[in-house]
């Protein structure tokens, strides 16, 4: 397979629409995917009560946007059911296992960049890793907001003995 690129969760509200994070994602991840023949999709997030309460995965809400902007079924692979940036680096591992693409990119937040960064990084050893950042849309207070507690888990993540 030529490449896979994870997009990674973000919220969606108690009926599914998807957040202004979640769009910018899923939107920098489908023009890559438009100059980009032979990528398929891997949607990440699973369920928790600080960003998807429905009864359906994240995962399923990202993947169906996708394919109402045409992304044929077959290019979005198995969700993966995660609650967390730790999750998402952790779980996609048996599916780059099954699949051995040539290429991985990650796609997030511009502000979430440098953690998914750290983690990737840690957890998906056998290829590298190209990043993409989705540019924020979010208003001023909820982006600065955001970016705080980035600073904070980052800070946190570099003190943990796995990542001295």
């Amino acid at each position: 397979m030529k490449g896979i690129i994870i997009v990674l969760g973000a919220p969606n509200d108690e009926q599914g629409q998807l957040s202004i994070m979640a769009l910018n994602r899923l939107q920098t991840a489908l023009r890559f995917y438009r100059h980009n023949y032979g990528f398929k999709f891997l949607c990440t997030g699973g369920f928790g009560p600080h960003f998807n309460t429905t009864n359906q995965p994240h995962a399923y809400y990202a993947a169906q946007y996708l394919m109402s902007r045409g992304v044929p079924t077959a290019n979005i692979l198995p969700f993966v059911l995660s609650r967390n940036t730790v999750e998402d680096a952790t779980l996609v591992q048996p599916l780059l296992a099954q699949h051995q693409p040539d290429k991985v990119v990650v796609v997030t937040s511009d502000f979430h960049l440098p953690r998914a960064e750290l983690l990737f990084n840690k957890y998906v050893t056998n290829q590298p890793v190209l990043f993409l950042q989705a540019v924020s849309t979010l208003d001023a207070a909820t982006l600065n907001k955001l970016q705080g507690h980035e600073r904070n888990a980052l800070a946190w993540l570099r003190q943990q003995p796995d990542f001295n």
